[in-house]
């Protein structure tokens, strides 16, 4: 992982690599992001790409999945409070909040369903 000081990324010039030098010594490459991303640069001397390991790459991915999930939640909860606090608040039927086709398919579906509830939590 990279290490973010005052909202930028933080690295070395150890990790910096020219765009010639990447597509050269890819193998090379592919080898050193498993330890350490590696940031390629463009001809002005930005960084463009960064080549990071699969394992790495994985725990971002599944680390900001967890914050969407979070920062929903959070705002469920925060209209949830809302919505309770507001005496003028009315409730809206299922029906009309997901529309007449996909309340009757929620209720054929319900109806079909094999399994009982009572057995679900039993």
């Amino acid at each position: 992982m990279v290490a973010v000081v005052e909202g930028k990324i933080a690295f070395g010039r150890d990790q910096v690599v020219t765009s010639t030098q990447a597509s050269k010594n890819f193998g090379e490459m592919r080898r050193r992001a498993k330890s350490a991303p590696l940031f390629v640069s463009d001809r002005n001397d930005g960084i463009d790409t960064v080549i990071v390991g699969f394992d790495d790459f994985e725990q971002m991915a599944v680390e900001l999945e967890r914050l969407r999930e979070e920062r929903l939640y959070a705002i469920a909860a925060t209209r949830l409070t809302e919505g309770d606090a507001d005496p003028n608040r009315r409730g809206i039927p299922v029906e009309e909040a997901i529309g007449g086709d996909a309340f009757a398919k929620l209720v054929e579906d319900e109806v079909a369903d094999p399994v009982p509830d009572s057995e679900l939590f039993s």
